[in-house]
């Protein structure tokens, strides 16, 4: 099986991301340094580079830190899939605009921890086709999904957050209010929508 743990191999960052994109709150430093702190542990993601560019030639070593998320733009490593197979990661923050202290609320953090689609299609064969041509996806999706859910309760026991998302590039899919605590009746994505106190896994049907 061709390499899918090469962090400077261009082709592995190439097709979008298959997410964990999490709504973490009100624009807050020490919460998003929290969740990223939260997630490369629970994902047990090894080795840490910063990724600037749209591709992996230019990866530098780095510390997995807020300064070096922002710095970078993306932070990279090294998981291994639910069948066992390794593959590269990576975690990006989508960070709204600051309050301009005339009493608006600040913007709204995201922390999304991915799989590029170019690493997953080596890692995950089967992925290769989605959502292109035939067959029932959600044999390799939902063992996947499950994987990416149980990373996500893992942070929310550490921060919680107001929702979570699974499946290729949902970060910004939608929003807690837009949901306003209910997930849609037909699920191209996952949900992990809190309520009670408790995360609630909503699982993708479509």
């Amino acid at each position: 099986m061709a390499d899918a743990t090469d962090l400077h191999d261009d082709a592995l960052w190439l097709g979008g991301s298959y997410d964990l994109a999490m709504e973490l709150g009100d624009r807050d430093d020490s919460r998003l340094a929290a969740a990223l702190d939260a997630v490369w542990r629970a994902a047990q993601v090894e080795d840490c580079v910063g990724v600037p560019g749209e591709a992996g030639n230019a990866v530098v070593e780095s510390e997995c830190t807020l300064d070096a998320l922002l710095r970078h733009g993306r932070l990279a490593g090294r998981t291994v899939l639910p069948r066992g197979r390794p593959v590269v990661c990576g975690v990006r923050a989508l960070r709204g605009a600051r309050a301009a202290g005339n009493g608006r609320r600040a913007g709204v953090d995201w922390l999304v921890f991915f799989l590029p689609v170019g690493a997953l299609d080596r890692a995950e064969p089967r992925s290769a086709a989605f959502p292109f041509r035939g067959g029932d996806s959600l044999l390799w999706r939902r063992p996947l999904d499950r994987w990416l859910s149980g990373i996500g309760a893992a942070v929310h026991q550490e921060v919680p957050y107001r929702l979570g998302l699974v499946g290729p590039d949902v970060a910004g899919l939608t929003t807690a209010r837009a949901l306003d605590g209910e997930p849609p009746a037909e699920r191209w994505a996952g949900y992990l929508i809190p309520r009670d106190g408790e995360l609630v896994y909503h699982q993708a049907d479509r």
